[in-house]
């Protein structure tokens, strides 16, 4: 074999000095093995006005105390504030200290206390009389614990709503959002008792649909459950089923703004996930002529 010259010999060392003295390179997690680069996608955050990574257990229902299942603070924060919510529903139609009721026959006007533990800081009361079918009177008020005034939010005025039915009612959003204000921890990230808290104001007594924990729990016809709808543009949709025994089924839809705005509510007939079988007879595919 022909020997090297001195001076390739020269360079072959001092390139293997220089590369001895480089660190190790390690391969790159965004290239692979043939060298071709791979960039992964930013995860954007989802735009909503609820964490989707927080637990808020599964509330189906509000809990509605009697009056006289109130606490003691409750019971006497209603009483400092009696001649207020009288003043207030009269302005709306509904005279509390109406006394030809009892002369009448008519009901007398009762309250019962929905229990919202997404707004700590109010009591929320609902009022209702009845005078038989077809004459039901029926509004909330909303006492603040520390700072605000007093609210009253009709329903119904001898079985009809006043205006627009207060499900949907602009005066129902707008108190709704001043109460998230007053807030002293602001909006809750349980969206759907905060749904549920919605209807108590309007004197709904709400038992929302949930997804079964297990198969064995589901029945048909299988209504739809509470679910949470987010977008790219921002905001957030919550839809549950009011499937409350012996009443209607139906389907509240609350649009909520990125700022946790409530904007706007619908609220309607709901719809089955799996409709009830028509009855025909069943026909055997493997019979001759079918």
């Amino acid at each position: 074999m022909r020997p090297f010259p001195l001076r390739t010999l020269l360079a072959l060392s001092v390139l293997a000095a220089g590369a001895a003295s480089m660190p190790a390179q390690t391969t790159s997690a965004a290239e692979d093995l043939h060298g071709l680069k791979i960039e992964h996608p930013r995860q954007r955050p989802t735009p909503t006005p609820f964490p989707l990574n927080v637990r808020t257990g599964r509330r189906q229902e509000l809990e509605f105390r009697s009056a006289e299942a109130m606490t003691q603070a409750d019971r006497d924060l209603v009483a400092a504030n009696e001649d207020e919510i009288a003043r207030r529903a009269d302005l709306q139609g509904f005279h509390l200290d109406d006394d030809s009721a009892r002369d009448s026959g008519r009901g007398a006007w009762e309250y019962e206390q929905a229990v919202c533990p997404v707004f700590p800081d109010h009591v929320i009361l609902e009022y209702s009389r009845d005078n038989g079918a077809g004459d039901v009177s029926l509004f909330s008020a909303v006492i603040p614990r520390g700072e605000g005034h007093v609210r009253v939010i009709p329903a119904r005025r001898r079985s009809y709503s006043l205006w627009t039915p207060s499900a949907s009612n602009a005066l129902t959003l707008n108190d709704f959002n001043h109460m998230v204000k007053e807030s002293r921890d602001g909006l809750s990230p349980d969206w759907l008792t905060l749904g549920l808290c919605y209807t108590a104001l309007t004197g709904g007594h709400v038992r929302a649909g949930l997804k079964a924990k297990v198969a064995e729990e589901e029945h048909f016809p299988l209504p739809a459950p509470a679910t949470i709808i987010v977008s790219n543009k921002g905001g957030a949709e919550v839809r549950f089923s009011d499937t409350t025994p012996n009443t209607r089924e139906m389907t509240w839809v609350l649009q909520f703004a990125q700022s946790g705005r409530l904007l706007k509510v619908r609220h309607g007939d709901a719809h089955e996930l799996l409709e009830k079988p028509m009855k025909e007879s069943a026909v055997d595919l493997g019979k001759p002529g079918n």
